[in-house]
């Protein structure tokens, strides 16, 4: 296996069709994605790698031994970028999933950002969890009054970088809005004989435009694993729905780099989900079982010792379908903790995160379907308010 590391430069927007068919409504539209969610971006790869084969040996695949052939392509890494336009993509370039520890309100003409730290709970759930486990989660109970808005999608690195490591709450509204616009691109198909359109070939679909009005592109930064003696082809490669072209730049290794002037040893752990992850248990992490004490107790990858999570802020599941291009046929459809969803924990013995456990975590996959580039996390510090009792 090789790896390499580049960045994907859409250039006439995204199309990342969701579950939903062309004919949920009378004019046929098509839902999609508010930004591609890495399968795509594993399925566009393998596309690319597959057709590269062909190009190689001078004849066609049959499905069976393209699926075998292009299966060990892995994605490792895949973080947003947005940068200034005619500048080379470099860390300050990354944005994140707005991370669900914070609460976005507003009083007045007022906008206001609250960290929302877990606590043990003051009380049961209407939901009446049957796992007692469960119940015992800790919640934040935000104090402050406000009418809650609606977070933007993407926080800058530096915003993000000061919420992980920082007491001080990051000025988000200082930093560009980063939130990508739309366009609604509308098909039809016209009759030859009577110039008419055709009623089955009218729809219309929801585009994520990939370049700004304030002179920013937006792209995709990849860390591929490729199979050994094999390399993908030059040029541009096709992209979701309707194939957008996304041409191929190449980046540097730092892209994917660990913020280690910020990275400190810390008494509890905060891991937000860069992309989504995919647990067998919905938002209970693959490996975690409860105790008698009603606390989930596992282990996380390149921690010493077993952890118990205290707390899991996340938002309503994203299910996530597609097409098996080589069957002909859908795939299974997965329901995946979102990105931006946050875990709490702590050390069972008590002992603090170390530095270099914090850098080993740094973009590293957790759960299932690593593969297809999801469970990408990015760990912080967290303080809890509270003696531990586990």
């Amino acid at each position: 296996m090789s790896l390499v590391h580049f960045a994907l430069r859409p250039r006439d927007g995204i199309f990342s069709k969701d579950g939903r068919g062309y004919y949920t409504s009378e004019i046929g539209r098509g839902h999609g994605h508010a930004w591609p969610l890495p399968p795509t971006i594993r399925g566009a790869l393998r596309a690319a790698l597959g057709r590269g084969i062909m190009e190689h040996e001078g004849r066609l695949l049959p499905p069976s031994e393209y699926e075998e052939r292009t299966r060990a392509l892995a994605l490792e890494k895949v973080i947003t970028l947005y940068r200034p336009r005619g500048h080379a993509f470099a860390p300050e370039h990354r944005v994140w999933p707005t991370p669900s520890d914070a609460l976005h309100t507003s009083s007045g003409e007022a906008s206001l950002l609250t960290r929302l730290s877990p606590e043990p709970p003051r009380g049961g759930t209407l939901a009446g969890q049957k796992e007692p486990a469960l119940e015992a989660l800790w919640r934040p109970y935000p104090g402050k009054k406000g009418k809650a808005q609606r977070p933007p999608p993407f926080w800058s690195d530096a915003a993000m970088m000061q919420w992980l490591w920082s007491d001080e709450i990051p000025s988000i509204h200082a930093a560009p809005t980063l939130v990508p616009s739309r366009r609604t691109d509308v098909h039809v198909t016209l009759e030859p004989d009577t110039l008419t359109a055709t009623p089955s070939m009218m729809f219309s679909s929801e585009i994520v435009e990939t370049t700004s009005s304030e002179g920013g592109d937006w792209a995709l930064g990849v860390s591929v694993q490729l199979p050994e003696g094999l390399t993908l082809p030059p040029g541009p490669i096709t992209l979701g729905n309707r194939r957008r072209l996304a041409p191929q730049e190449a980046v540097e290794a730092a892209l994917f780099a660990p913020p280690d002037d910020r990275l400190v040893a810390t008494p509890g752990l905060r891991l937000v989900l860069a992309t989504p992850a995919h647990f067998e248990r919905g938002v209970v992490p693959d490996g975690f079982e409860a105790t008698a004490e009603h606390v989930y107790v596992g282990r996380l990858p390149h921690v010493d010792g077993k952890v118990v999570l205290r707390s899991a802020l996340v938002p309503g599941p994203e299910d996530v379908s597609g097409w098996d291009m080589a069957k002909r046929a859908p795939k299974p459809t997965r329901r995946l903790v979102p990105a931006g969803s946050v875990y709490f924990f702590v050390k069972q013995d008590g002992a603090p995160f170390e530095r270099a456990e914090l850098r080993a975590l740094w973009l590293t996959q957790w759960g299932r379907g690593t593969e297809d580039g999801l469970g990408v996390v990015l760990p912080g510090r967290w303080i809890p308010e509270r003696k531990e009792n586990a």
